[in-house]
């Protein structure tokens, strides 16, 4: 038979160079089949999860910024300083911002879309819902999404990526799903901001960040992972054109906040019954634990609690109409994560199904046309190539007659 216990490696005499080191768990493993052999064998690990964190008992609800971020907010006052001081300082500011690149930021030669290649996103900011009608009659809701002051900040090659914070954490190994590596075609991420704001309410260290893009210190920020023929020069311009009508598209942000909630608002729980025989019970939870067995509640256990303000992927989303003027997407639902005025990452999809590789697919050329020949426009759209709006070919055009005869 065979017998598992555990214990924590600082208390092995026996391994006194380990137990100077991080604590980890060990198992030692015995059996009493065969006396020959004395030694146990020893495994030693640094972690038991199992669970993915959306499930794990660990709940992390801060809202405070992680640590590796530079504090933004400068805190120092501009009581003194008169408003025609503060014009001079602006205007110098814009000339500082707006001045040449860097030799070493020449400009990239684009190159050309091939199949499994990744180009980075965008930020755009949520501005509403509208409904589109389909040319055979029906109707579906869109999402407004507004990409305005968007730039690319810097990009960093992988090997310093994979020597920051960010890059060690995504090695890490993962026994429950894909894990976070990148894959190793990719050769850069692309940091990519949006909201210009004035440098002198951030702190040195964070305007730092963009003197080599020359562009006015942003708000939000993003970094996605690109191809080596997807590599953008930093203060390159992005806008909604950096798209395809008839695209399928990710948003990346943050839930609106419910605050506390019950278990029916919170876990879908249907109550009790609203029958005779229920007395101020109508919306509560009901058992959450036996008292034979366990004679406890089990970590995890589903309950009243904060609702929203996670960061939350939504997939799969059709982009319908481009509005090329006002840089306005318009995608498919109502799902888009955050309220009216927050901030959402955008990129292409990766579905399989719908990303550019499972378009161009045999035989679906008929259904998506020019889709399966990749983006139009990559790696990004020129500045003021595109005008106007551009509509799907499915969706009924205003500006088109509503009733036609034969």
């Amino acid at each position: 038979m065979l017998k598992l216990s555990t214990r924590i490696l600082s208390s092995l005499p026996s391994l006194p160079s380990l137990a100077q080191a991080q604590p980890k768990l060990v198992f030692q493993i015995t059996s009493n089949l065969t006396k020959a052999s004395t030694h146990p064998l020893i495994f030693q690990t640094t972690s038991l999860h199992t669970t993915t964190p959306e499930r794990s008992r660990v709940k992390q609800t801060s809202r405070h910024k992680a640590f590796w971020h530079i504090k933004k907010l400068n805190k120092a006052e501009d009581e003194p300083v008169s408003g025609e001081n503060k014009e001079f300082l602006q205007a110098l500011l814009t000339e500082q911002y707006q001045g040449p690149l860097k030799k070493e930021l020449a400009p990239y030669s684009p190159g050309e879309w091939t199949m499994w290649s990744r180009r980075c996103g965008v930020l755009a900011t949520k501005i509403g819902v509208q409904p589109l009608w389909l040319k055979d009659g029906r109707r579906i809701i869109t999402t407004l999404l507004h990409v305005s002051d968007c730039h690319v900040v810097r990009v960093t090659t992988r090997d310093k990526y994979l020597a920051s914070y960010m890059g060690e954490k995504d090695g890490r190994p993962c026994y429950t799903g894909p894990g976070r590596a990148k894959g190793t075609d990719m050769v850069a991420m692309v940091v990519v901001g949006s909201g210009s704001t004035d440098p002198q309410k951030f702190t040195k260290d964070y305007c730092g960040l963009f003197t080599d893009s020359g562009v006015m210190p942003k708000r939000h920020l993003g970094r996605f992972p690109v191809t080596s023929n997807a590599v953008l020069q930093p203060g390159t311009p992005l806008t909604a054109s950096h798209f395809t009508v008839g695209q399928w598209v990710d948003t990346y942000g943050r839930t609106q906040e419910r605050d506390f909630q019950g278990g029916m608002k919170r876990w879908g729980f249907h109550g009790m019954p609203d029958m005779h025989g229920v007395t101020k019970s109508h919306r509560r939870i009901g058992c959450i634990g036996s008292g034979r067995a366990k004679s406890r509640v089990w970590p995890g256990q589903k309950m009243p609690g904060n609702v929203g303000g996670k960061y939350k992927w939504t997939c799969g989303l059709r982009v319908w109409r481009i509005n090329h003027d006002e840089s306005v997407l318009y995608v498919s639902g109502t799902s888009v994560p955050g309220k009216t005025g927050d901030t959402v990452q955008i990129c292409d999809t990766r579905i399989p199904g719908h990303r550019w590789e499972g378009l161009a697919q045999d035989g679906r050329r008929e259904k998506y046309g020019s889709l399966v020949e990749g983006p139009a426009r990559f790696p990004t759209a020129k500045q003021g190539e595109m005008e106007g709006e551009e509509w799907s070919p499915l969706v009924h055009c205003y500006s088109d007659p509503s009733v036609t005869y034969a």
